[in-house]
């Protein structure tokens, strides 16, 4: 594979800690109510390493617009050393050592990519792979109608080989003609690679009996199921837990279901009183969580609202209550690392900026606070990983701690301090990637990657200092628009990182 020396200027980024001091939860603390879980469940252990918090920039690569690439659904991702760009035309897999490949999306150019999900990291047979899923629309032969499917894919991180991969025709399910539309959410048990997808249906000549539907797929056995009108919000050795009901204002027959991946079938359900409508916030190592909101008549009316934890081994529901507002919630964006906590970014009543995390091991609000706070900024939330919270507060790149909210201290590294990988830098800040195979730089990754060029070029950065989208034990990686140094034609720029502190 190709591994070339390569040289880069050192830009380092520290990842600062917002002010301090008002560290408690806002007012909007859990409820202790609500249907309560069975016995207290174990959360999964964080890795035994430090989280990074300090990154230099190690390359950043004009991507180019292709044939099925969109501007706004372009995603960065990061598994082991290896830094990935997705689209819709397919994901592209650069290692920190300087080899690269690329998976395409589909293997025949009639299929067309209307939907796909970021970059996901899960583990096969006990090694770290990549999981992805495009919608897709089969052009049908000859004078039949086009039909609709899911493709899965779980790929090895450092050569870009298809270990497993399922297409799942939609036609059963949703009838000739109609297919996928937009992704709601996904979803994926990191130990089993497992990994559900709720979306919404695509219906041309309004055909389909249905408007959403979860697929849920696993790759031991290289099947997929559909489990028609639930939206997924997790899963959990084959188990999927699921919004179930018509959604929308007067309708009151939603619930939580439990269902089994493998058939599709419900197990069981949990009603959600009073709430007109439900969706997943995101989903644990042992939890999925959900958002409910309805309205109450009387006077002007209001709004309630609940984010719903769900154990999904068990069922058992812990329900947080919000405060009560006086228009519909806007709903949350969350992250979670699978073991730690489910952190959220939200709009709390009358306009106000919030933050709120979820312990992964009561399923209760463990810690949050509003712009209303004294002393503190609210930070955009761009991810969580291995117990840490990486975001923006202001302009300022910040890390928090998982578990508590607090600011975490920043070490402040050094232009000669050797990375954990054995590359070196060199006098003035560099570092130099040596081949450590042997390899010479003519040598080319397999299929699943052709060439994929130069390395890039770090002044293609531009702008304030930006927090990563995805991280891992040896970097991170973020988007940029293109700004005024890319190419035409350029999608995103990419940029890498290097864990250096």
């Amino acid at each position: 594979m190709l591994r070339p020396l390569i040289t880069v200027t050192a830009a380092v980024v520290l990842l600062a800690g917002c002010s301090g001091g008002d560290d408690k939860a806002s007012n909007s603390s859990p409820d202790d109510g609500g249907q309560s879980a069975s016995p207290t469940p174990t959360a999964p252990e964080l890795a035994s390493f430090d989280p990074p918090k300090a990154f230099a920039a190690l390359s950043a690569i004009a991507e180019p617009r292709t044939e099925d690439s969109s501007v706004d659904t372009a995603r960065a991702g990061m598994v082991g050393q290896t830094s990935l760009y997705a689209n819709r035309t397919a994901i592209t897999g650069r290692t920190l050592a300087g080899s690269s490949w690329q998976v395409l999306a589909k293997e025949v150019q009639t299929t067309k990519t209307t939907d796909f999900t970021g970059p996901m990291a899960v583990q096969l047979d006990g090694k770290e792979v990549i999981a992805t899923a495009y919608i897709q629309d089969v052009q049908g032969s000859g004078t039949q109608k086009s039909h609709g499917q899911l493709n899965f894919q779980w790929i090895d991180p450092a050569e870009g080989k298809v270990i497993t991969s399922i297409a799942f025709d939609l036609t059963p399910t949703l009838g000739p003609g109609n297919g996928g539309g937009r992704i709601l959410s996904q979803a994926y048990d990191a130990a089993t690679g497992q990994v559900v997808i709720a979306l919404t249906v695509s219906s041309p000549d309004g055909t389909a009996k249905i408007e959403d539907l979860s697929v849920y797929a696993d790759p031991k056995t290289k099947k997929a199921t559909a489990i028609p009108s639930l939206k997924a919000a997790g899963v959990l050795n084959g188990v999927v837990i699921a919004a179930k009901g018509q959604q929308g204002e007067g309708k009151r027959s939603l619930s939580i279901a439990s269902v089994d991946g493998a058939t599709g079938t419900v197990k069981k359900a949990a009603a959600v009183p009073g709430k007109n409508y439900l969706s997943a916030l995101g989903t644990g190592g042992r939890r999925a969580y959900l958002h409910g909101t309805g309205f109450v008549e009387g006077g002007l009316g209001h709004f309630v609202s609940s984010v719903y934890s769900v154990d999904i081994a068990t069922g058992a529901i812990v329900e947080t209550k919000r405060a009560e507002t006086p228009s519909r919630s806007e709903g949350y964006t969350c992250f979670s690392d699978h073991a730690t906590a489910l952190v959220c970014n939200g709009n709390a009543s009358q306009g106000k900026d919030e933050i709120l995390a979820f312990d992964e091991t009561t399923g209760k609000q463990s810690w949050g606070y509003t712009s209303e706070s004294a002393n503190r900024v609210v930070p955009d939330v761009t991810t969580v990983y291995n117990g840490a919270v990486y975001g923006l507060a202001g302009d300022q790149p910040v890390v928090m701690d998982a578990k508590t909210g607090q600011d975490v201290p920043i070490p402040t590294p050094t232009p000669s301090a050797t990375p954990s990988d054995g590359t070196t830098p060199s006098e003035g800040g560099d570092s130099e990637v040596s081949p450590s195979d042997g390899n010479s730089p003519n040598d080319g990754p397999t299929l699943g990657g052709k060439n994929m060029g130069g390395w890039g070029d770090t002044s293609l950065i531009w702008g304030k200092p930006q927090s990563p989208q995805m991280v891992s034990k040896y970097g991170s990686t973020y988007l940029l628009d293109p700004g005024g140094k890319a190419p035409m034609g350029t999608e995103k720029i990419f940029v890498v990182q290097k864990a250096i502190g």
